[in-house]
């Protein structure tokens, strides 16, 4: 039991540090791609491991006709909303206030698992959001003026891509009580990148497609780090945390993703990290903890 235990927290903090480096990586690609085909291409190379892993394991599941509905919604709202939202919002703001604001991740996936389930909300939750809220507003306004109204935009655009994350969540645990997290991960992404490629296609047919020279390492890094590394083995073994420990608890580790896309955006893109940052941080990390219950790796049921 203990060991298995253990394997479920390494599984999340590996992926936690994946999704904090890959916000880095993503904020780097945005000058190299187009935001909405970035998103594609990353989405698809993320399929791929999903596909190797589902061919060895023969672990196909044939979904129901409600069920291939909640995995179509998981897929606009996890991958296609989120994944252009994200990338649109860091072309425009910078990796370390994107790492900022998904600390909101935590408090949003418990207010809507209590608004879900119809319980009331306690002065602590409450006073939890309002400083979760009030965190990341300070990191948000405390900009330069001429960089206010870009980088605002930007900073909003992550935040409703992190909202819609924790929507998609909700969908994700109601399915791992019947199908595989592997076949989730692929129905999910396939709906998710298909729609993110057409969106590209009709961007760029109406735009014209600019001449973008793109170097070698830009589609090394799409392919394998962001895409099939970050986002595919990330994603599958987070669906796979959700089915054995829940959200809720699940989305406390997403405390680190911060905490890896802050320092990843300082060490390897060199941008600033100023008192506001790490007061706005501060401001989230407590009304995280005021907002939700600690979470703790309960005795798992099965092998990981």
């Amino acid at each position: 039991m203990a060991e298995a235990a253990a394997r479920v927290r390494a599984m999340l903090l590996i992926t936690t540090l994946l999704w904090g480096v890959n916000l880095t990586a993503i904020k780097w690609l945005t000058g190299l791609f187009d935001p909405v085909l970035l998103s594609g291409v990353r989405m698809l190379a993320a399929l791929l491991p999903m596909l190797v892993l589902l061919r060895l394991r023969r672990c196909w599941q044939t979904p129901s006709r409600a069920q291939w509905r909640q995995l179509a919604a998981c897929g606009v709202l996890m991958v296609y909303l989120n994944q252009w939202w994200l990338a649109e919002g860091l072309a425009r703001s910078s990796a370390t206030h994107g790492a900022l604001i998904t600390a909101l991740n935590p408090l949003l996936s418990a207010m809507l698992a209590l608004w879900l389930l119809r319980e009331a909300l306690s002065g602590r939750r409450l006073c939890g959001v309002g400083l979760g809220l009030a965190g990341v507003a300070l990191v948000i306004l405390n900009r330069p003026g001429a960089e206010l109204a870009q980088g605002g935009l930007g900073d909003g655009l992550v935040v409703l891509a992190v909202l819609v994350f924790t929507l998609g969540a909700v969908l994700i645990q109601r399915l791992t009580a019947d199908l595989n997290a592997v076949v989730i991960g692929v129905g999910v992404h396939a709906v998710g990148a298909a729609c993110l490629l057409v969106h590209a296609v009709v961007r760029g047919a109406w735009n014209g497609w600019p001449a973008m020279p793109v170097p070698g390492s830009g589609w090394w890094a799409i392919a394998v780090l962001s895409g099939a590394l970050s986002t595919g083995l990330g994603n599958l073994m987070w669906n796979r945390a959700i089915g054995l420990v829940g959200m809720a608890r699940a989305a406390v580790w997403l405390y680190w993703v911060p905490l890896f896309g802050v320092a990843s955006a300082v060490v390897l893109l060199g941008e600033p990290l100023t008192v506001w940052h790490a007061l706005g941080l501060g401001l989230v990390f407590i009304g995280t903890h005021l907002g939700t219950h600690v979470a703790r790796v309960p005795r798992a049921t099965g092998p990981v």
